[in-house]
Order: C-alpha cells, then structure tokens, then sequence
C-alpha cells in the first residue's frame, strides 16, 4: 500500500490558528478523492429534489439490505454460542464455567490483533475482502474451540458468521452457516465500495449522487494511506472519547453469552429458557427500530437518544442487584429492559464515523472504535466467574457503572466538546476565514505542472483541515 508523506502544502496548519483559514489546500490529483476522479469526467448538474429522491431510493434499496443481513449473520454467531451453553456444548466439550467464558473471550484476542491491519486492508481492496463462513463441527475440546475461536478473530471485522458443534445445534450451524456462505458470494458480485462504483446507478446518478451529499463536506474514498492522517486521528481527543464509549458499553456485551443461563439459573427448564431468550430478541427490535425512527424524526439528536438508552440499562442493574431472589418475573423484566443499549452501540459507532473526514483518519477512528469493542469485549465475560454464582452482585455493580453511568457520562462530554467546535468554526465563517475550494496539481509525462481549482470536498481532506466541516450531534 503506497503512503503519501506531505501529500497537501500548507494545510496542517490551518487549525493552530484562527487567522490561517484562509489558506487553500494544494495536492497532487492522485491524492484527491474518488469524487474528484468522476466528477472531472462526468459533467452533469446538482440533482432535483425528484432527481434525489429517487437516486436515495435506489441506495436505499441496494445497500440496507446487505448491511441489515451482514449484521443480522454476525450477531445469530453470537446468539448461537449462547444458546449452546444450554444445548450441550459445555458436556460435549467438557467445558467448566472459566473454560466457557474464555471461549467467549479468546475470539476477540485475534480480533483485536486483526482489526488496523484489516481496516486498512479494506480501504485498498473493499471489494475484494471476501467474507467467509467457518463451521466448527469437527472441534470437540476446549482447547481445539478456543484456537479455532482465536482464528475466528483475524477474519471476524469483515465476516459474519461461525459455529460450535453440540448435540442439538448442527442443523442451526449447517442452515446459517451455508446462509452465510451465500452471503459472502452475493456480496462479492453485487456490494459496491462506493458511489462511483454502484452498478445500480448510472453514470451521471453516480456523479449526482455525490453532489446530494456535498453538504457533509467529506469525501467519498481514497485508496492510498496517507500517515499524516493517522497521526492526526491518534491525535484527535474525540477518536479517544470514542474508543473509551466503545470500550465501556461492550462491557456488558458479554451477557450476549450468558442470557441463557442466567435465565436457566432462575429455575426454568432449557426449552422454556430458549423461549424466554426471544424475548429478549424482541424487545430489542423494538428498542432500535424506536430509536431508528426518533433518529428520522429529529436533527442533532444522537447524544440525548443514547444517554436516554443508558436509562433502563441503569434500571436493570439496579434491580438485579436489590430484586429477591425469589421475584423470577421481576429479575427477568430487568433482563429484558437490557435492550436498550443495542440504541447507543449502533448510533455512536456511525457517530464516530460521521465525525471523520479524510479516508485515511476515518478508516483509523472506526479500526480504534472496534479495538475498543474488542477489548470491552476480552473482559466482559470474566465478569460472569463462578464465584460470582448465582446473584452475580459484583458484576451488576461494575456494568451499572462502567457500562451505565461511565458511557452516558462519555456521550455528554462528547456532545459538548463537538457542539464548541462548530461554534468555533462558525464564527470563523462569518468572518469570511474559511475556504470551501482547493486546487489540485496535474503533472503531465512531460514534467509540466497545471492547476485546477476544485471543491474542498474533492481533495479528501480531514475534518480538521477542512474548517467548513460541521460535527454532527
């Protein structure tokens, strides 16, 4: 993969001082984005809001139902191992108590070894980085499942979807397991990297449809790394803030593998548990597809829906830990009222995204978020310890703080921090201090240098180098 070591003159500057806005980015064409490649060859005009509409439409049609079965394929992996911790697996592997919560555990060790290499591995080759399906029918000891899990690992950033043996569960493994095989194929042939590449779209669709989003000031994609943008994202306090939610809220992603038996630990026999466990699946559809539609509903409302996400989360802790044994409704209520938190998963992590421009910075920012996801998720099944057997009190108190008040406290912060930098940026605007154009250099077989003036939004420039980028909240 090619870096770029000063790809832009006299950018980087541009942020330590308020009266440097005006400074016009320069950079050679190969470091522009993708936009400015189509844009340069397809001339067309702003679309209509009919144009629009019907160019979101077919976005919409196309891309939501890859990304809906992609993440419904790597969460049923999830649900599975849980399931099968009443299933059989714990017999059929001689597995104890320590042994099961390192098998949750191990997977993310290769995950989070994997996750940078990956992403980056990704803005070069998106297309090309082909999901795979692993069935692990043939493993039957412990050590055999956790080397198998840890393998799992280095390909699960981009995969969705691997499988225990056990008595009761080699139908499920070998129907989702060849579901997600299909998948992977279809996804190959049909998922485009980005606008400019959607076989669904038209060339001038293609090229509109990037102008229907000009107002996010960034851009599309760009295939080379460029170093200053890492170090800029390592340097930005916001892509900490957000590894640290990522980290705080996955704390408790490790009762995904403990549902069922903590369910079963209330005295219900294994096929009533199993039923139970779907509710648990239902009040979380009802929970996203709640917080789907406020997120339609309203502007700049990420931070107050996920901090109202944070609430019941809270709640369940509390009842968990004060609730009588004895009350088996009450406790399982306190189960159910977990959903919530699904909400601030899925919105902070496209917050974290959309509050990064410059390919580069935001590859790194989403590979750092998901290394957060991976470390919350190593220790959160070591909360589960048998010791801790059945009330589990310890581990009600550390998520009701860690993975409850801490991220809700994270998103507060993240939300102020965010909403006085765009203040800064407009007042910069009303000065007149802030460029929305660039130029991009052209050097021909002959060595002779022309200028272009473009659209900032065309030169993947970071959200800090282009001052007309607006935080969203």
């Amino acid at each position: 993969m090619e870096s770029s070591k000063e790809p832009f003159e006299a950018i980087t500057s541009s942020e330590d001082r308020d009266g440097s806005a005006t400074v016009v980015p320069k950079l050679l064409d190969r470091y522009a984005d993708e936009s400015y490649k189509l844009l340069s060859q397809v001339k067309v005009d702003p679309p209509t809001t009919e144009e629009a509409e019907r160019i979101r439409k077919k976005c919409v049609r196309w891309v939501i139902p890859f990304i809906c079965i992609g993440y419904h394929l790597m969460y049923v992996d999830k649900q599975t191992l849980g399931n099968s911790a009443i299933l059989g697996i714990l017999d059929d592997a001689h597995l104890n108590t320590s042994q099961y919560n390192w098998l949750s555990s191990v997977f993310y060790f290769g995950y989070l070894i994997a996750e940078i290499p990956q992403n980056m591995a990704l803005q070069r080759f998106p297309r090309y980085y082909v999901r795979v399906a692993i069935v692990r029918g043939a493993f039957h000891q412990d050590r055999q499942l956790c080397t198998l899990e840890m393998v799992y690992g280095f390909v699960a950033p981009s995969s969705p979807n691997i499988f225990a043996r056990t008595r009761l569960m080699i139908p499920i493994a070998v129907i989702t397991g060849g579901i997600t095989v299909l998948y992977g194929i279809l996804v190959w042939f049909l998922f485009p990297d980005n606008p400019t590449t959607a076989h669904f779209l038209t060339k001038e669709e293609r090229a509109q449809s990037i102008m229907r989003i000009a107002s996010n000031h960034s851009g599309i994609e760009q295939k080379r790394f460029k170093k200053h943008q890492f170090i800029e994202a390592l340097r930005d306090p916001k892509t900490w803030l957000f590894f640290l939610h990522a980290w705080s809220q996955e704390m408790a992603n490790g009762m995904t593998n403990q549902y069922s038996l903590i369910i079963e630990s209330f005295g219900f026999s294994t096929l009533e548990t199993t039923l139970l466990g779907c509710i648990n699946g239902l009040t979380s559809l009802a929970a996203l597809g709640a917080g789907a539609v406020v997120l339609a509903k309203t502007r700049n409302a990420r931070a107050w829906l996920c901090v109202a996400a944070y609430v019941l989360p809270i709640l369940s802790c509390i009842l968990l830990i004060a609730l009588p044994w004895s009350n088996r409704a009450g406790l399982l209520a306190a189960i159910y009222i977990r959903a919530p938190e699904g909400v601030a998963y899925g919105v902070v992590m496209i917050w974290a995204a959309n509050c990064s421009a410059g390919h580069t910075k935001k590859t790194t920012v989403i590979a750092l978020y998901h290394v957060g996801y991976g470390l919350g998720n190593v220790l959160s099944p070591q909360l589960f310890q048998a010791k801790y057997k059945p009330r589990y009190i310890v581990t009600w108190w550390v998520l009701l703080w860690v993975a409850g008040v801490f991220p809700a406290f994270l998103i507060l912060y993240l939300r102020y921090y965010l909403s006085k930098e765009n203040k800064r940026r407009d007042a910069l605007a009303q000065r007149g201090e802030i460029r929305e154009t660039g130029v991009v250099e052209h050097v021909d077989e002959s060595g002779n240098r022309t200028e272009e003036v473009v659209d900032a939004r065309q030169l993947d420039l970071t959200d800090r180098e282009n001052l007309a980028f607006r935080y969203v909240l």
